[in-house]
């Protein structure tokens, strides 16, 4: 089965999971007037299987998304064609994956919304993260939007989704290791507003 992106489907798919999020979780979204025109880097928190949708559905249906998953994901071939055509893309996190990164790039520049987890999977800790979205950030000169997306999730537990102020990383900064520690700062600092 071909995996390809469909906007279309994404266009309907995300308001009747928005809908199942505020029906289970009594999810709320606040800062949503900080979603930058064009393309962005989005960088969520990641500690449960849920965070994905919960970032997409933050964001909301009208904007093009996209987003990094790792391979594994695609290894069923009903799942893989169902998260390629809501935006996902494969990356192989065990070295340096080309054509994701062309991906991600051209996603961004392209005007998307392209959302990538710093900490690079879940459970990974606060302080622990990889320099990807802050090297893609760097590269296509677009603004970093930091979400953080709450923990311990279940049950009307009033899930929340805070989406931070973006900002543009200094374009001849050359540490990205800097730049991600920063992201992560700024991720978990709005942890505060919950």
């Amino acid at each position: 089965m071909k995996q390809k992106y469909h906007r279309w489907f994404q266009w309907f798919a995300v308001p009747f999971v928005a809908l199942a999020f505020h029906i289970y979780f009594g999810f709320k979204v606040i800062g949503r007037e900080n979603i930058p025109k064009g393309g962005c880097v989005v960088c969520p928190n990641h500690v449960q299987l849920s965070d994905p949708p919960f970032a997409a559905v933050a964001l909301g249906h009208r904007t093009p998304l996209r987003l990094m998953a790792k391979k594994e994901l695609f290894r069923k071939p009903l799942f893989a064609w169902l998260i390629a055509a809501l935006g996902a893309f494969p990356i192989d996190r065990g070295g340096v994956d080309i054509d994701a990164i062309k991906t991600a790039l051209g996603s961004v520049r392209a005007g998307q919304k392209l959302i990538i987890f710093p900490q690079g999977t879940r459970g990974a800790s606060e302080g622990d993260a990889k320099k990807g979205a802050a090297m893609l950030a760097v590269k296509t000169r677009a603004p970093i939007l930091p979400m953080y997306i709450s923990e311990n999730k279940g049950f009307r537990c009033r899930a929340t989704v805070i989406i931070g102020k973006p900002f543009l990383p200094d374009g001849k900064e050359k540490d990205y290791g800097a730049i991600a520690d920063d992201i992560l700062h700024r991720i978990y600092a709005l942890k505060k507003q919950i």
